[in-house]
C-alpha cells in the first residue's frame, strides 16, 4: 500500500507540475511517508494530498496501516 501511494503521488506531481502546490505537498507527503512511525502521523498529509496533489494518492495514504510503516524484522 505504501509503494502504491508513493507511485500515485509521484504521478500527480508530474501531471500537476504546472502548478507549484502539487510539487510542494507531494514532496512533503513523500518525505513524511519515509519517516512516519504510525498511520496517525500521516492523516493530515493524506488529506492535504487529496486536495492539492491527487485524489488516489491521498486516499492510499489515508488507508496505510501501522504495520506497513514498521521496518521489516528478520
Amino acid at each position: 500500500m505504501k509503494t502504491a501511494a508513493k507511485v500515485f503521488i509521484i504521478l500527480a506531481m508530474i501531471f500537476g507540475c504546472i502548478a507549484i502546490l502539487p510539487l510542494i505537498f507531494g514532496g512533503i507527503t513523500l518525505s513524511k511517508l519515509n519517516k512516519a512511525q504510525s498511520a496517525s502521523e500521516l492523516t493530515v498529509w493524506g488529506i492535504l494530498d487529496i486536495f492539492f496533489c491527487g485524489l488516489i494518492g491521498g486516499i492510499l495514504v489515508l488507508c496505510i496501516k501501522d504495520e506497513d510503516l514498521q521496518p521489516k524484522q528478520n
